[in-house]
């Protein structure tokens, strides 16, 4: 786990301020409107759809993707990892029970946390660190656990982490090798609020010709982790609209993406992607029309 970025130690330094600075890719940020907030939560009980919302939120499921690329080593045809995002996961008591419930029956070879592990971003975020706990054991006890930061969380959260076992990439890339044969997998800082990410930092020393996955908290680096040869490009952020009109049709991503971005497989140029709904939920615990998840990636030889 690399230092602090200096956009990132000052911005933490400044979290008691009342409004959130304009130093990430994302110029206006929700998060100043915390009235929202609980403009949308009164909403949601006023018209009696809180409690079949908030049962949503608590019903996070195992979606199964595949991906094919011609470029991936053989040795790593089936690679199955397991992708965990926006945990959000102090903000719903059984979130964690629901979690391990998962991993404990899924078969897998690696794990990935998405980042975004507080529900809270200002104030205590602590609240989180006993679920993460017992996450970690988990996770830690049954692969490889890598992990990136997201918008929601502080670098201490990073290394509350590490010193449990989880890879923490912040700005790095890790060699995943099987045989004679390598991929590599890229994480990135947050580039939502603390504008950290350098993708320059974290493929420093990269071969050109590599096969390199791309593991990052919101979907908007798309464009340059297409430049930068990544065959994949695994996130989260957007929580796939969280609270959404039928169909899944989301009003909010809190992302600058174009709308097939906001969640599901996508595809731009070369490379191919997965934008995760999320397991936890931001602002308001309620989902509508938008079920939490708990991904599992599996990469094909094609």
């Amino acid at each position: 786990m690399r230092p602090i970025h200096p956009n990132r130690k000052s911005l933490e330094s400044r979290h008691s301020e009342k409004f959130f600075s304009r130093i990430g890719r994302q110029k206006f940020h929700p998060e100043n409107l915390t009235l929202i907030d609980s403009i949308v939560g009164l909403g949601l009980k006023a018209t009696g759809l809180y409690p079949s919302c908030r049962k949503n939120a608590e019903d996070v499921k195992l979606s199964c993707v595949e991906f094919g690329f011609d470029n991936l080593p053989e040795n790593f045809d089936g690679l199955r990892i397991l992708f965990i995002t926006d945990l959000h996961i102090d903000a719903i008591d059984s979130l964690a029970d629901r979690i391990i419930q998962i991993v404990d029956s899924t078969t897998y070879d690696l794990c990935v946390l998405g980042g975004d592990y507080s529900f809270q971003i200002r104030g205590d975020t602590r609240l989180a660190e006993p679920y993460l706990e017992r996450l970690t054991q988990h996770l830690t006890g049954k692969s490889q656990v890598l992990g990136i930061l997201g918008n929601h969380d502080e670098y201490r959260i990073g290394e509350f982490l590490a010193d449990r076992g989880v890879e923490m990439l912040t700005n790095e890339h890790v060699c995943h090798r099987k045989g004679d044969q390598s991929i590599y997998l890229v994480g990135l800082d947050d580039c939502h609020y603390y504008g950290a990410a350098d993708i320059g930092l974290a493929t420093s020393d990269l071969p050109d010709d590599v096969f390199k996955i791309m593991l990052c908290h919101s979907p908007v680096f798309y464009k340059e982790a297409e430049r930068t040869g990544f065959s994949l490009y695994l996130t989260g952020h957007t929580h796939g609209g969280q609270l959404c009109l039928p169909r899944g049709i989301a009003l909010v991503s809190c992302a600058a993406v174009p709308r097939k971005l906001i969640k599901g497989k996508w595809v731009y140029g070369r490379i191919k992607g997965y934008t995760s709904t999320g397991v936890g939920c931001s602002g308001v615990p309620a989902r509508l029309f938008c079920p939490p998840e708990v991904a599992l990636i599996t990469l094909r030889k094609t």
